[in-house]
């Protein structure tokens, strides 16, 4: 479950009564936090995150940052319009990141609008508390599925970029050794097993020396 919050807005965060701090109300050690009705609607992500028992901390950053710390928060709440939604996740696009989540604030509804891929959540004004929790299940199981979603991916193009050096050695090796292809990946297999590294490894370095060596003797043929 997700217990921490980061809020980032884009510009200063409106003056609100006092009761709204960063997750909890600015109270002395022996003042009385205020009680919350059941079923009470909240306007802000601040107090809505108080009365819900999470913890909660504001960055408010003039333009989107990809050095955004949000190492120690279990999730990110963006407080920003629609249409500058996206340059903010994608600052930080090129990191590992938490739930990202979206408190969208009396925003127009945008016929066909497209949201962020990596936004896994919404959170809205007059929310209840019960409402939140449901909405963060589903934001940390979206979450899951994306962030597994992006690693098979880049385990997939990770292999087909391997691919494509083996592929590329074989017809070397072929054109170079007048072998075939089948020929051509067992020498590479016994290549690797030899020297104890990858295939594509090999692959790799064929493919580099023989394109060096074109371009020293564009003309003549390489052995």
């Amino acid at each position: 479950m997700l217990q921490s919050f980061l809020i980032v807005r884009a510009s200063p965060a409106p003056k609100s009564p006092p009761s709204i701090g960063l997750g909890r109300f600015p109270f002395g050690p022996d003042d009385e936090e205020p009680d919350y009705a059941e079923g009470a609607r909240f306007e802000t992500p601040n107090a809505l995150l108080d009365a819900a028992g999470l913890r909660a901390q504001e960055a408010v950053i003039a333009e989107p940052a990809a050095d955004l710390n949000v190492n120690n928060v279990d999730a990110v709440i963006f407080c920003v319009p629609y249409n500058g939604l996206l340059k903010w996740t994608k600052a930080l696009d090129a990191r590992p990141t938490p739930p990202l989540l979206w408190w969208c604030d009396n925003e127009p509804v945008v016929h066909n609008c497209v949201l962020a891929d990596t936004v896994d959540g919404i959170l809205y004004p007059g929310m209840t508390t019960a409402e939140l929790h449901w909405s963060l299940l589903l934001s940390s199981k979206h979450y899951l599925s994306r962030t597994q979603w992006k690693q098979e991916r880049e385990q997939l193009m990770a292999k087909l970029e391997d691919r494509k050096w083996i592929d590329r050695a074989k017809s070397i090796l072929s054109e170079v050794k007048s072998i075939s292809e089948a020929e051509a990946y067992e020498f590479l297999r016994k290549q690797a097993m030899n020297e104890r590294r990858r295939i594509v490894d090999v692959a790799v370095n064929i493919v580099k020396v023989y394109s060096l060596l074109r371009e020293q003797n564009p003309r003549g043929r390489t052995r």
